[in-house]
């Protein structure tokens, strides 16, 4: 699996969405999502070569049969995300941001107590050399 991301938005528009989903999604790539309308477009986004977009509608499949679009991997991303913030008895709003930001560093480099820490002394001796 690749590398995830988490942004926080104010909504869940297309409006808000589909300008993420080109930031962050390289053109080409196969985007599967569910039912939520707001992503209804992003085959038509304009990026060269275009999304492949595949559904998957939770009501009827978990996996779609014909076109094997699945949400698992990004659900289970999230799940671990919030698991996460239950452990911590919830986050402030003020803090979420934060929070985020800590889950996605401890997914890419301290998925253990011992890597943490290696890693965090690796950054800021990067950050603030001598």
């Amino acid at each position: 699996m690749g590398r995830g991301f988490l942004e926080l938005v104010p909504d869940r528009t297309a409006a808000t969405l589909l300008p993420l989903i080109q930031r962050y999604i390289a053109p080409g790539s196969i985007i599967n999502s569910d039912g939520w309308a707001a992503y209804n477009n992003i085959d038509t986004l304009p990026v060269n070569p275009p999304y492949q977009h595949l559904v998957v509608i939770h009501d009827q499949n978990f996996v779609d049969p014909v076109t094997g679009a699945c949400t698992n991997q990004v659900e289970c991303y999230w799940k671990n995300c919030k698991s996460k913030f239950k452990q911590m008895a919830g986050v402030q709003s003020t803090t979420l941001e934060s929070h985020l930001d800590e889950f996605l560093w401890r997914q890419e480099f301290g998925q253990t107590p011992q890597t943490a820490l290696d890693n965090i002394l690796l950054h800021l001796s990067q950050w603030y050399p001598v």
